[in-house]
């Protein structure tokens, strides 16, 4: 089978706080994945495609953080469950912050394949 996407994701369960903008109340969850190009994380709450959302990501082992700007890309909803899966693309990352997430997945990629 063909991969599609763009960029490498990886499993990893990193807290992300976000805020559907125009700012409403801020909520926080664990991602399920992240790639250099965006994220996927479990919501209570129905988030509309092409939303915008503000998030904050924790990379505990490090303590390197970051906010983003990121759109909704796709949401699903989880069988039998209250919860939906939801994907977001980054808006504009800072050069660093890509840098960062380029180095981030470049080494749980040799750390994996040892």
């Amino acid at each position: 089978m063909q991969e599609r996407r763009r960029y490498i994701r990886v499993p990893e369960s990193l807290q992300i706080a976000y805020e559907i903008l125009p700012a409403e109340t801020i909520k926080w969850y664990l991602t399920k994945d992240i790639s250099q190009g965006g994220i996927r994380f479990l919501t209570h709450e129905f988030i509309s495609k092409d939303s915008r959302l503000r998030i904050r990501i924790t990379f505990p082992k490090t303590l390197f953080s970051f906010e983003a700007l990121v759109r909704c890309m796709w949401i699903r909803e989880m069988p039998y469950s209250e919860e939906f899966e939801i994907g977001v693309e980054f808006m504009n990352l800072p050069f660093e912050v890509l840098k960062y997430l380029i180095d981030y997945i470049k080494n749980y990629l040799n750390v994996k394949n040892k």
